[in-house]
Formats: structure tokens, sequence, C-alpha cells
């Protein structure tokens, strides 16, 4: 393919003018899987998404493959750090929604330990009266 060329995708955008030399970063190529799987996810008949997103991946992984090692043991601590990040914040989330819960259950407890059972239902003593006694 030569660079003096325009090239679109399927849907018309344009993914690179001609003459245009730049070199795509790993981030806009990450960007690029990402739109691609969203894109997939809407068509899922569409097979030329899944024909891009096929080389898109393709591509990111040929990035990191080339990467130095340094860069990409940089690249995977910090990746690590934001997912250890995301579960401390999921968990200290769900204890506070826990204690929020047992706070309002103990709110409960103490509005029922402080009255007494309040019902309608009250224990009548009756007798059954028959009609087998006529008035003469």
């Amino acid at each position: 393919m030569k660079n003096e060329t325009n090239i679109y995708d399927i849907d018309g955008n344009i993914i690179r003018k001609a003459g245009d030399n730049h070199k795509f970063t790993i981030e806009e190529v990450e960007k690029l899987v990402d739109e691609l799987t969203e894109k997939v996810q809407q068509n899922p008949d569409n097979e030329v998404y899944k024909v891009y997103l096929n080389n898109a991946h393709k591509w990111l992984y040929n990035m990191y493959t080339n990467m130095p090692t340094k860069e990409l043991a940089k690249r995977i601590s910090s990746i690590q750090d934001a997912i250890q990040t995301a579960k401390n914040n999921e968990t200290e989330l769900e204890q506070k929604n826990l204690d929020e819960i047992n706070k309002i259950m103990d709110d409960f407890k103490k509005q029922y330990d402080e009255k007494p059972s309040e019902s309608n239902d009250e224990y009548v003593e009756f007798e059954e009266v028959t009609n087998n006694e006529t008035n003469d």
C-alpha cells in the first residue's frame, strides 16, 4: 500500500491521510480496540468489524511484543496498581453500604424494643348461641 492514498474504514471515516507518517501510540491503539469492541457488540453480525477488531488486537499485541522490557514492566505495574486500587475502593464502598444497612437494622430493632407490640388482634371469650329455643 502506498503512502500517497487515503485509507477509509467501512463507515467512511478516514483512517490515514495521504502522506501522513504518524506513528500510533499504544494508547491510541488501545482506544481503537475499545471502540471496535463496542462496534462489534452493537453489530454482532457485521463481519467487517470483527476483522477490524482482530487486526487491531494483532497490531496491539505486536506493539506490546516490541516494547522495551523496562517500559513494559512499568506499564504492567501501573495496570496492576490501578486494578488493586479499584478492588480496594470497591471493598470500601461495600463495607460502607454494609455499615449503613447495619445501622438501619439497629434503628428498626430499637423501635421494636421500645414499643410493645401493637396489634389489632384481641382475644375475646364468647358463647355460642343457638336458635333452637322457641319463644312461646
